[in-house]
């Protein structure tokens, strides 16, 4: 694995949806607390329909949440790192870095160019890259600037309405290999279609609906990753 990512469980990573959320009847930083003490490694801030200043306060609230949940780990005798996300938002990221959060950034293929991202957080974040296919594999390598590239949809999904068809698991294997990069899964990831993505070379899945619209976030965590295990074990092919 990316040295890069040394001390972090990427096993199990959230995509938060404020409308799920809301629909579930909790705020996003309620969610992100229980989904982190069920296990949850990363959690990506999303939220398309928000302007920058509510976005930054959304994002103070889920680091609150993130590090309320390590510390109650750390009562517990476990010791971990967390790593907080924000989807696009490269302008908030500089805001939180330049006051001391530990934030990261993840772009899709038409959003800030990598490279841009890169120049503009400084080399210590993370930056997680939406790619699909070897041209973007290629392209994502040669940056120098990608950490770990996200890949899908795996099944069909209504998170995003202008997702395509989802890959299935077999395809989603074969691009993994192609990536030659730390790559999660993404779209219409449940518990129960979670043990059929062991074995397919991911460091990790993403879940949206799965947890954010779960009755219980931390056992909905809990449940994930007992089905999908380390992820690199031989599962359902």
């Amino acid at each position: 694995m990316n040295p890069r990512l040394a001390g972090i469980d990427p096993r199990l990573y959230l995509i938060t949806d404020s409308a799920q959320c809301g629909e579930a009847g909790r705020s996003v930083a309620e969610t992100v607390r229980e989904a982190v003490a069920g296990g949850v490694g990363i959690v990506q801030v999303r939220d398309k329909d928000i302007d920058d200043d509510a976005f930054y306060a959304l994002t103070r609230e889920v680091i609150t949440a993130v590090d309320s949940a390590v510390v109650d780990s750390a009562t517990a005798g476990t010791q971990r790192r967390v790593l907080i996300v924000l989807n696009d938002r490269v302008a908030v990221a500089q805001r939180l870095l330049a006051e001391g959060a530990d934030v990261h950034i993840h772009v899709g293929q038409s959003d800030t160019p990598v490279e841009q991202v890169r120049e503009r957080i400084g080399p210590e974040p993370l930056i997680g890259l939406s790619a699909a296919d070897d041209a973007e594999f290629a392209a994502a390598r040669d940056s120098s600037a990608v950490d770990l590239v996200g890949i899908g949809p795996v099944y069909d999904t209504t998170t995003k309405t202008d997702a395509p068809d989802g890959i299935g698991p077999d395809r989603l294997g074969d691009l993994v290999a192609e990536a030659r990069l730390p790559a999660v899964a993404i779209g219409g990831i449940t518990t129960a279609r979670a043990a059929e993505l062991r074995g397919r070379g991911l460091i990790g899945i993403c879940v949206v609906s799965a947890i954010c619209r779960a009755e219980d976030p931390r056992s909905a965590a809990q449940d994930l990753l007992a089905e999908f295990g380390d992820g690199r074990a031989e599962g359902a092919q």
